[in-house]
């Protein structure tokens, strides 16, 4: 049900990856909790960080898996519509997505009546332009109006007054890719990895400043030594 969603990711404890590490479970219940007759929900991949490259990988190699976060969470909140907000540059993850969103629409997991529950959900794949405020929550529901890419006034928040000024769910594409394993694992396997405030895990991009240069995925409570020094083999 989609309580029990909104339920299991709080007693997870996942916070957004986005930056801003606003607890995941709260946002789906205050999006869950606003009246409206239309919701949206906007996966936010503008990743225009320097550097950072976690979401490219996610979107390229995983993208069914966030896919499966991005369904669970609009239908714990009850949005009818969503939106991939994806660079623009990252031509292998647009490929990738597409292919997997046509995968989903053929086995029943987008469009009408999902797998017979009653709930559709349609998902459109929008290009993000390389400015870097335009990763902003805000910033990125503009783009998608057809707007510039500048950041809104908060409050209303996205989860009050959003797209189109109606409630919309706007969590970064690594936050959407944990939501199926904490279902499928449960939130003591989730709180399992991490620290107390901060549970799960998280990608870490290194570049060439080091010896070996990657994305690793390490629990919160590993310490920035740890991570240059043991995986990145050092400066």
């Amino acid at each position: 049900t989609a309580p029990r969603v909104i339920d299991e990711v709080k007693a997870a404890g996942l916070r957004g990856r986005g930056g801003a590490a606003f607890p995941t479970g709260t946002k789906l219940e205050l999006t869950a909790q606003e009246p409206a007759d239309q919701k949206y929900l906007v996966a936010n991949g503008a990743e225009d960080e320097p550097g950072s490259f976690k979401d490219r990988l996610l979107l390229e190699h995983h993208p069914h898996l966030i896919l499966e976060g991005i369904i669970l969470c609009a239908y714990a909140v009850g949005a009818g519509n969503g939106y991939l907000y994806v660079n623009r540059t990252y031509a292998a993850a647009h490929q990738s997505l597409t292919q997997a969103i046509d995968e989903a629409a053929a086995e029943g997991f987008l469009g009408d009546d999902l797998l017979g529950s009653g709930f559709s959900f349609a998902l459109k794949l929008f290009e993000a332009p390389t400015d870097y405020v335009a990763g902003e929550d805000t910033a990125a529901l503009e783009v998608i109006e057809g707007k510039p890419p500048v950041p809104r006034e908060k409050p209303p928040y996205p989860v009050q007054a959003g797209l189109f000024g109606k409630p919309t769910l706007v969590s970064n594409v690594e936050t959407f890719a944990n939501v199926p394993r904490i279902l499928l694992n449960g939130a003591g396997w989730f709180r399992s990895f991490g620290v107390e405030e901060s549970p799960g895990t998280m990608i870490f991009c290194i570049g060439a400043e080091v010896n070996q240069p990657g994305a690793y995925e390490l629990p919160f409570g590993a310490t920035l030594r740890q991570l240059v020094e043991d995986y990145g083999g050092g400066l």
